[in-house]
């Protein structure tokens, strides 16, 4: 992506006011500190605990110095300082943090914190000792959250204590439900599994009712073990395929790599076709030697999404695939669960744990209710249209949703409608519908589908850290956004399957200030943030953003059909879309429209420190662009424009580009805990030539 030739020094003195960092890890870069998430300021009671952090790069070793009012504090020298107990007197303080390395120092911009009094009286606590007949005081607490979150009336709060619940909860509105004193609190959905006995070699077998469908999940402790499958893969990312031979068709798969199982009754995941922007899944219906035959039921998808030669693929869903460490199978008619344990380990040794609970909170039609500090495992949260005005705060979601299916609807039985793409679109992830909801300081990984499904109005997403979603590859994103008037600012969103940011319904939405980047991992012909099709824009701005590192890692079937930062499709009109810096994407921005269709976009003052072949910004089939302007944007590359006459100017290396988005201490994006930081974007030195390394000032 990246060059560095030799420059005259007057060339290299015109970019020394566009300063932008490291972008690629291969050159040495003498990196000064610099902040991509400041710190928050915090409003909390008397007696919960406070935690301050910063997101910062540049080169290591980095050393951080927390100040209170000014004054640095003793051993706050790491970069999130922790108040097990605040108090009154800390109420109005100031903190900030100064990073040094030996290039250089800067300071944090300074946040407050407010205190309110302790927990009011109107409060009842919740402990892993306690029973639910007892009078929920801290000596003599709840033993089960549910218990307190029904029990206490609007204003009041539920303290729980340490430790693991297993339970779903489903609250009185207007409560708070909080871990006390910031002690580790986990909602869990998972149950433990035992009474295990030897099947054969190292697989061990057990007699346990699981869910019946695509829903079950087995963990050791807190890792996900895999599902049986061929070939064999232990990695939601970085998996091993099987590639479709000749003579395979709609309807059969041939592979001469087969191994020789009855694979009669098996299930097939798909990843295949001209243009395979969506997976799908099917049964197999018949066997032999080097051929399956199989069927998806979606022939309406083809040719963009169907088997072809060369096509990705692999089998699940029978005992026979079950050979190696860390696989189970479960036989829903006999409830029988069988594992074969890492290291071939007996399980009756061994946390295992098997999903139980779809839900940690049901927050469906209440309003009011706060949720702070708490973790969830293999559980998640829904809220509904008639949900408003709920605060999820500091939650830690892991595993929020698994499935292994991608069926068609049963109102479109050929898959014409590629209803496929829609499975579990407002099902999956961290459910947020309704109005005036709020999801902040949170940490939501590891998800089949979505990471958020953001149905409602008015809601707010803030500097949430989102990461290993849409494992299963389908039309799924770290946010799939559907909605009017929402909010999605300083979020960290990084390794999804498709789309880091999903819009389907696009008036009056903010989408700003994010960390997007290594989305499209398990797709094609997408996007980091994608907009379609047909929609009308309005109010919608798409801004201060960095999107990067977008590419087609795994290489197969469709890879002329690109990853890209931006991506409004098939005549997706009034997006604004500025001051975001956009590099090693395999398109930055893309504009495809339909014929004789207004497009109505505004894509201005955006940088593109990007000097590859394929990192121009690229408008395709727009012959009517209505009010449409590329303008002011700095870039290397030339708009490219094929079948459209759109209105372009001034985009070059001396045009201003996100002239707001410099690398002062003040600006940031994504979100500002540990895990939301990346790479920052290199710069553009003069005309044509990007370098990775940061100019300084004289």
């Amino acid at each position: 992506m990246c060059r560095l030739p030799a420059m005259p020094a007057f060339t290299l003195f015109l970019g020394l006011f566009q300063i932008m960092g490291c972008g690629v890890a291969s050159y040495h870069c003498n990196v000064p500190p610099f902040i991509t998430g400041q710190p928050t300021a915090q409003t909390l009671m008397a007696g919960q605990s406070a935690i301050f952090t910063v997101a910062s790069a540049g080169s290591l070793p980095l050393s951080y110095q927390w100040l209170k009012d000014g004054v640095p504090i003793p051993d706050a020298t790491k970069s999130s300082y922790f108040i097990p107990s605040i108090s009154s007197k800390d109420s109005g303080s100031s903190f900030s943090v100064n990073i040094t390395n030996i290039f250089g120092s800067l300071s944090s911009i300074p946040v407050s914190l407010s205190v309110s009094p302790a927990f009011p009286s109107d409060i009842r606590f919740v402990g892993p000792n306690g029973s639910d007949s007892n009078g929920g005081t801290i000596d003599q607490p709840y033993l089960t959250i549910q218990h307190c979150a029904t029990t206490v009336a609007p204003g009041w709060v539920c303290a729980v204590r340490a430790g693991t619940y297993r339970e779903a909860i489903t609250p009185n509105s207007g409560i708070t439900i909080a871990s006390y004193n910031g002690e580790s609190v986990v909602v869990d959905g998972s149950d433990p599994v035992t009474g295990w006995n030897l099947y054969q070699g190292s697989i061990y077998k057990t007699s346990v009712a699981l869910a019946p469908d695509d829903t079950n999940q087995i963990f050791v402790g807190h890792e996900m073990m895999t599902e049986a499958r061929w070939p064999n893969s232990n990695d939601l990312f970085n998996a091993n395929w099987a590639i479709a031979q000749k003579g395979t068709d709609l309807n059969h798969i041939s592979d001469t790599n087969l191994p020789s199982v009855n694979w009669t009754g098996a299930k097939v995941h798909l990843w295949s076709g001209s243009d395979p922007f969506g997976h799908e899944t099917g049964n197999v219906n018949a066997a032999s030697s080097g051929r399956i035959t199989i069927d998806v039921g979606q022939a309406g998808t083809c040719p963009s999404i169907c088997p072809t030669v060369g096509g990705f693929y692999y089998l699940f869903g029978t005992l026979g695939a079950l050979d190696v460490p860390h696989e189970w199978f479960y036989d829903s008619d006999a409830r029988v669960l069988y594992f074969m344990a890492p290291g071939g380990a007996d399980p009756n040794t061994l946390d295992v744990r098997a999903k139980r609970r779809q839900y940690a909170f049901d927050l469906r039609g209440k309003s009011g209710v706060t949720i702070q500090n708490i973790a969830i495992f293999a559980g998640t949260i829904i809220t509904d249209a008639s949900s408003s005005n709920n605060t999820l705060d500091r939650i830690n979601a892991q595993y929020v949703s698994h499935f292994t299916d991608l069926p068609k609807a049963s109102n479109d039985p050929t898959g014409n409608d590629f209803t496929i793409l829609s499975v579990h679109d407002s099902d999956s992830g961290i459910i947020i519908d309704g109005s005036g909801n709020i999801l902040q300081n949170s940490t939501i990984a590891y998800s089949a589908g979505a990471g958020i499904a953001l149905e409602g109005n008015n809601n707010i997403l803030r500097n949430n850290l989102i990461h290993d979603i849409d494992y299963v590859g389908d039309y799924d994103s770290g946010i799939n956004l559907d909605g009017d008037g929402n909010t999605i600012q300083y979020n960290t969103i990084k390794t999804v399957g498709r789309q880091a940011i999903l819009v389907s319904n696009a008036i009056n939405q903010d989408i700003s200030y994010n960390n997007l980047f290594n989305s499209m991992i398990y797709s094609r012909d997408g996007a980091e943030i994608y907009a379609c099709c047909w929609q009308v824009a309005s109010g919608t701005e798409i801004h201060h953003n960095w999107i990067h590192d977008t590419q087609i890692m795994i290489h197969g079937d469709g890879d002329r059909n690109p990853a890209s930062g931006i991506y409004i499709d098939i005549g997706g009109s009034g997006f604004n879309v500025d001051q975001n810096v956009l590099w090693n994407n395999q398109r930055n921005i893309v504009i495809n429209g339909v014929s004789n269709n207004p497009n109505d976009n505004f894509i201005h003052n955006n940088t593109i420190p990007d000097a590859s072949d394929e990192a121009p910004i690229v408008i395709s089939y727009i012959p009517n662009c209505g009010s449409s302007h590329v303008v002011d944007n700095k870039m290397i590359r030339r708009v490219t424009q094929i079948h459209s006459e759109c209105v372009t100017s001034n985009n070059s290396p001396y045009a201003p580009g996100a002239t707001e988005m410099p690398t002062s201490s003040a600006v940031g994006v994504g979100c500002n805990f540990d895990g939301c930081s990346s790479n920052r974007p290199p710069a553009i030195v003069g005309s044509g030539s990007v370098t990775p390394c940061p100019a300084t000032e004289p």
